[in-house]
């Protein structure tokens, strides 16, 4: 089986993505890692739509926490000690596989390079671009995405924050059949997390790439036993979240949500 994942890297979404190297020794073919903040907006671009979006306090933490990350994952290098997760960049170091960076996916170059890897299985993890049509119908078993929220609930970007502001008492993460639309493809596992008051939107990533890594080693043995689950979701249950306004902020403040701390994110790293 011939796997290939497109994803944007992140500490969550390579914990995945390492749990498929290690499961698979050899069986991942290729990575593309996408470049870009936001689908079809330069860097500059991108940031000035999160600003006026989401307003100052929001993009200045995402960037804290980028910076916490990449700072310790510095740190970790200087004292000599291995981090739990890897970057993508030091994957392709251990486990021999192809990293390529790309702003679109979708652009031919992209997909010369997916279709000479002739992958069975295409992953996207975490991915933040659409996938469209060419691409999803190019590897001979399927493309597949890895949402964490119990789907068709919480569609969309950044599903934690939904799931704390709202005040659910579970969340969960779904493995899906990608089709021309966010989030909205038949449905192949699906697992349950509960959601305690402590819980910050670092710990719910965390327990969510942890039963995500689950869900992608146990799709590859489904998918290779054939006949694989494709449950249709109920469209009549659905929601559908973008970036949260400075307003949906104040609620998730009210609602008691946390975003977590440097000491939180360094015991995941």
């Amino acid at each position: 089986m011939r796997i290939v994942i497109l994803t944007y890297e992140s500490l969550f979404s390579n914990l995945m993505t390492e749990r498929l190297l290690k499961e698979y020794p050899g069986q991942v073919v290729g990575i593309v890692r996408s470049d870009c903040l936001i689908y079809g907006k330069s860097l500059p671009a991108g940031l000035w739509y999160l600003l006026k979006r989401t307003g100052l306090r929001f993009v200045g933490r995402k960037a804290l926490e980028l910076f916490q990350s990449r700072a310790t994952a510095i740190a970790f290098r200087l004292i000599g000690r291995d981090p739990k997760v890897h970057s993508l960049r030091d994957m392709r170091k251990l486990y021999g596989v192809p990293v390529v960076g790309a702003v679109d996916v979708n652009s031919p170059d992209t997909l010369a390079q997916i279709r000479a890897w002739n992958p069975d299985i295409v992953f996207s993890i975490y991915l933040n671009q659409l996938i469209k049509p060419e691409l999803i119908h190019l590897p001979s078993r399927g493309t597949l995405n890895i949402h964490p929220a119990l789907l068709p609930r919480h569609r969309g970007l950044f599903p934690y924050f939904w799931v704390i502001t709202e005040g659910d008492t579970e969340t969960g993460i779904t493995l899906h059949w990608v089709d021309e639309k966010f989030d909205t493809g038949d449905i192949l596992l699906q697992e349950r997390i509960p959601v305690t008051p402590e819980d910050t939107i670092l710990s719910l990533s965390y327990k969510s790439a942890v039963v995500g890594a689950d869900m992608l080693v146990r799709a590859v043995r489904l998918i290779e036993q054939g006949n694989p689950p494709r449950i249709p979701q109920d469209s009549s249950q659905a929601s559908y979240h973008s970036w949260p306004r400075p307003e949906d902020q104040r609620r998730f403040r009210k609602a008691g949500g946390k975003y977590g701390t440097i000491f939180e994110l360094w015991k995941y790293m």
